[in-house]
């Protein structure tokens, strides 16, 4: 069947936001979604965030199966370990059966993926060229979305949104903001993907007190 769809709303061509910036802070943090049947993966390695399709290109494996978790960019198929710029550096028996110097490691990077911030906000699309995260948004959002999420640094107990509270709608992502500072986010699985890329966290203002459920991020 002929996809009709204009070039930008293609799937492989939109944003989808992922995680918050907190759940990559760790060094090896790594979060996984799919667009489509393409798995992508945003990982921190050696400080870097950066995206990839989750895919190792010796035999084509997913390299993490997880939804989220902290582990080095490693197939578990072969053992190949990737570094930030997605070229293979650890292949267990390359002197004898690969026998991969510089260039042809290059050959075998990741493919990319475009990832981009919007204050404490995390988005990836599968295209690793196309129009910014702002262009997409409208810049109006964008700002909204960046003020929003850096006043709202602490995560708490789930809180189900009530009907008079605002929504903000952006990419897969929806937005509940009670009139006492809560802030519920809801990032749908993009299309393609089942309901464990579906993500939901509540986050409170600096100002709220600290209870035994909300925590400032690390």
């Amino acid at each position: 069947m002929q996809n009709d769809a204009p070039e930008s709303r293609r799937p492989e061509n939109r944003w989808f936001h992922l995680c918050m910036a907190d759940d990559l802070a760790t060094l090896n943090a790594f979060v996984t979604t799919r667009v489509g049947a393409v798995p992508l993966v945003a990982q921190n390695i050696k400080g870097r965030v950066v995206a990839f399709r989750n895919v190792c290109t010796h035999r084509f494996a997913v390299i993490h199966s997880e939804p989220a978790g902290c582990g080095p960019l490693r197939c578990p198929y072969h053992g190949w370990s990737f570094d930030a710029d997605g070229v293979p550096v650890g292949l267990p028996f390359n002197p004898t059966d690969f026998q991969l110097e510089a260039e042809g490691r290059r050959r075998l990077a990741l493919h990319p993926a475009a990832l981009a911030r919007c204050g404490r906000l995390v988005f990836v699309r599968m295209a690793a060229d196309g129009p910014s995260l702002e262009e997409e948004l409208g810049a109006a959002l964008f700002a909204r979305l960046a003020a929003l999420s850096d006043a709202f640094p602490r995560r708490g107990a789930a809180l189900e949104p009530e009907d008079d509270w605002e929504r903000i709608d952006a990419a897969n992502l929806r937005i509940h903001q009670a009139p006492d500072g809560a802030l519920v986010l809801h990032s749908a699985a993009p299309a393609g993907a089942d309901s464990r890329f579906s993500r939901t966290v509540t986050l409170y203002p600096a100002t709220a007190p600290i209870t035994a459920d909300a925590e400032q991020p690390a």
